[in-house]
């Protein structure tokens, strides 16, 4: 009968120590993939609510635009004033609809200067669109940002990711 060797103090040693840098270069790849998965997914959210105020546009033959609220950190579906009654009652210009918004994730800043409504995006009822910002939803704590922009021609939302040295 032949007897096995034991395993040596040294090898098993070894074998932990590749088991621990395994699982720690697997869990920094999960980490930077969720955040990666986290822009994707508000990118298809945001461009998501965009599609809907544009066939909204097409569908009633008027303009419509997203609007973002800082203070509710929101976005929303609104229509130009269309009368001198309504334009003094809504001194932005437009008119937020009920129905169509999308709050921003929490994970997600968007910095502006105002402190009220804003227009980002104008859609036509020819499905053509105007955009007054190129919005950067930057990732709180990280070194990633959105950037999205509508195309003018086509009302096709374009999102991108880059990171902080980007221009």
């Amino acid at each position: 009968m032949s007897r096995r060797k034991p395993f040596t103090l040294v090898e098993v040693v070894v074998v932990i120590v590749i088991m621990v840098l395994t699982g720690t270069v697997a869990i920094s790849a999960m980490r930077s993939d969720s955040t990666s998965r986290l822009m994707r997914r508000t990118s298809y959210d945001f461009r998501s609510l965009c599609s809907r105020v544009r066939f909204k546009a097409m569908e009633v033959g008027q303009d419509r635009m997203v609007v973002y609220d800082p203070e509710k950190n929101m976005f929303f579906m609104a229509r130009p004033v269309q009368s001198q009654e309504e334009a003094l009652e809504y001194e932005d210009g437009f008119v937020i609809l009920d129905g169509v918004k999308w709050s921003l994730p929490e994970e997600f800043e968007l910095t502006t200067d105002e402190n009220h409504p804003i227009e980002v995006f104008r859609f036509y009822p020819d499905g053509g669109a105007s955009g007054k910002w190129k919005l950067n939803l930057a990732c709180k704590g990280k070194d990633l940002a959105m950037v999205i922009e509508v195309a003018k021609l086509t009302g096709t939302v374009i999102a991108y990711e880059k990171t902080a040295g980007d221009q």
